[in-house]
Order: structure tokens, then sequence, then C-alpha cells
């Protein structure tokens, strides 16, 4: 409840952004162009990205990340700041033989058999046949090309190198790192730590927030809890007598006995106006004096005075704990979640892991 929600035909619908607890722009990548900008962010090693907010919930500064795609089974190594080169795999299996088992990140098999393969196999105007023969023997999770050509091709290719001669490597590079931060405006990042520390920074102000509304929802509830389990028992011993009176003379009698008016209805107007005062409609004792007859039982009050009392366990439990210990919570069942979901092996080469959105790169915009 502390996103602001857009309205659509005086409707509710989705919220401006979504705010994880990881930035997720930093797992699926992004790259795209808008008017008079481009943006280009590679996809990173979600535990990886985990372990950095460690370190920065612990106070420490996060460490550089390569980039990392899922089921990638090449090689990506850094060239210098913000620049990478990232490779495909390829190995020699006898004299005229070789085996491609990788192509680089965003090569796609029929679009490297087509723009690579084919054009070796039956030589160009500028290049005379490099292969004599291919063979694909792909997956859905694997690529594998067996590619046949002459020994003397073949020493010649290992002495260029295998990577250039096939095309198995491409630059990447993270000079374009714009993104819309959480008020709308483009920001060019630097540097993908500065993705992080940005991110960090407004989702823990949004934890405090979260520990504040947290706090006041269980203190209302357990408010709740108790005034009823006091009227049930109050109700039981004769102290108190509702029947054959006037409502207002009601009313008035819960006041003077000290009896809150619905505590958690009037901590959600609370809420919504932004200040802690009640409606001005007067007090609200629906709550008490609209329970069902069976309510007024000893097993009943026994059951709230237990669920009052867990309530209040819950509420001094949550306020023993920092903001960063609520993320640190959030992060261990998510990497619970995430460990379970990798060993099953599930999903198709490339897949990207699904989680919501993350503020800095909201919808109908030129950057996706």
């Amino acid at each position: 409840m502390l996103t602001k929600y857009n309205y659509d035909d005086n409707q509710r619908v989705e919220p401006e952004w979504y705010i994880p607890i990881i930035p997720t722009v930093l797992v699926n990548g992004s790259e795209g162009i808008g008017t008079g900008w481009a943006s280009k962010i590679p996809n990173y090693d979600i535990r990886e990205i985990i372990s950095n907010l460690h370190r920065m919930l612990n106070g420490q500064e996060p460490l550089p990340m390569l980039p990392n795609y899922k089921n990638f089974r090449g090689t990506i190594e850094q060239v210098m700041d913000n620049q990478y080169m990232n490779s495909g795999e390829v190995s020699i299996l006898d004299s005229t033989t070789i085996e491609i088992s990788e192509l680089p990140v965003k090569s796609w098999t029929q679009a490297y058999k087509e723009n690579v393969l084919e054009p070796m196999l039956n030589g160009t105007e500028k290049a005379p046949p490099l292969i004599t023969d291919y063979k694909d023997y792909h997956t859905d999770t694997t690529v594998r090309f067996v590619v046949k050509m002459t020994e003397e091709k073949l020493r010649e290719a290992e002495a260029a190198g295998l990577h250039k001669v096939f095309k198995l490597q491409s630059s990447l590079t993270c000079n374009s790192m714009v993104l819309f931060d959480h008020v709308g405006s483009l920001k060019k990042y630097e540097s993908v730590q500065d993705i992080l520390k940005d991110f960090f920074e407004l989702r823990m102000k949004y934890y405090v927030l979260r520990k504040d509304w947290l706090v006041g929802m269980l203190g209302a509830e357990s408010s709740k809890l108790s005034n009823q389990a006091r009227f049930i028992l109050e109700k039981i011993q004769g102290t108190l007598v509702i029947e054959n009176k006037p409502k207002k003379e009601l009313i008035r009698m819960l006041q003077q006995m000290g009896y809150d008016s619905d505590p958690v209805k009037a901590w959600k107007q609370a809420q919504e106006k932004g200040e802690e005062k009640e409606d001005n409609s007067g007090p609200d004792y629906n709550y008490l004096l609209s329970m069902p007859m069976w309510f007024l039982t000893k097993e009943k009050k026994e059951e709230l005075c237990k669920q009052r009392d867990a309530k209040m366990t819950e509420l001094n439990t949550l306020k023993k704990k920092t903001p960063s210990d609520l993320w640190k919570e959030d992060l261990a069942a998510f990497s619970e979640e995430l460990e379970a979901d990798l060993k099953k092996g599930e999903g198709k080469r490339g897949r990207k892991v699904k989680v919501k959105h993350f503020h800095l790169l909201p919808k109908n915009t030129g950057l996706h």
C-alpha cells in the first residue's frame, strides 16, 4: 500500500512503478532507443546482485560485476571499463573436424548458419570456400555444429584463431546505461554499481516506510482484538449491559468506558489521509456491536485473547527489527525460492527470470 497507484476511468489500476527487492533491470537487461537517447544494459548474475545487496546492507561498497546470461556456456571477459568480449565455444575433434558448442550472446543458430557457415561452405566473391561440410545437432537448450574442413584449412584457421575465423566473438559495451529514475527523469549511469546504489537508496527508504506501516497495522489489529476480548469478558461478567438501549446511548457508554473506535478502520483512514486522526463522522463500534451471539462464549473469548497475544508478540518482534533486517529476510526467502527453481532445471535456453518491474524502467516509454 506504499506505492502510488494510477487510476483509469476512476478505477485503480497498476502502480506508477513496482519496487521489488532486487533491481530486476540488471537481471533481465534492457536495450532500446528513444528520442535522443539509447539504452543498453546487459544481464547480470542474480546471485551476484543479491550478494552485492547484502554487502551494502552491511555497510560495504558493491563489487564490480561481469555481464552474465543464463545458460550461456561461453565466456565474458572485461577488456576495459564498461567494455567486454563475449566468446562462444569451439574445439578441435580431429585433424579435419571442429565442434562449435556455443555462440556469442544474442547470436542465434539459424542466423549463424545462414550468415557464417553457408558462405564458408559455398564461398563468396571475396573468399573461396573454407569448409567442406557441416551438420547441426542442436537441442532446445544446447548448440552443436560439427564442421568439416581439410587438414590444411584447419591448421590455417587454428593459427589465425578459431574464434576469430568462425566469428565466435563479439564486443559488449556498457557506455549507454540510461534509465528512468523513480521520478520519471532520464539518468545516465556510469557503472552498474551506480545503478545498484540508486536502487538501494530508494528501496531502503521504502523499507523504513514498510516497517512503520506494518507496526501501525499490527498495532491496530492487536488493539481491535483487545477491545473485542474485553467486550466479551465484560458482557459475560454482566458489567456491560447493551440490551434495549438507544444506539446513541450505547456509543456514549462505550466511549465513557474507554473502548476504542474501530482501531483498524481508524488506522486505514489515517493512512489514506496522511494524518493520524479519526474520521469526523464519529466513533465506530460496529466491530463490537455486530459480533454474533456465539462470540459471547468462554471459548471465543480465549481464542481472541490468544490472537491478541500472538499479534502483540508479532508486533514486539517487528519493533526490534531494522529496515535492513526486513530486507535481509526478503532476500533469504527469495534466494531459497530461486535455488529451488534452479534445481528443477526448468526453462528453455536463454529464458529470463520472471520478476516484477524495477522502478528505473516504467511502461510507455521509448526504452524497453
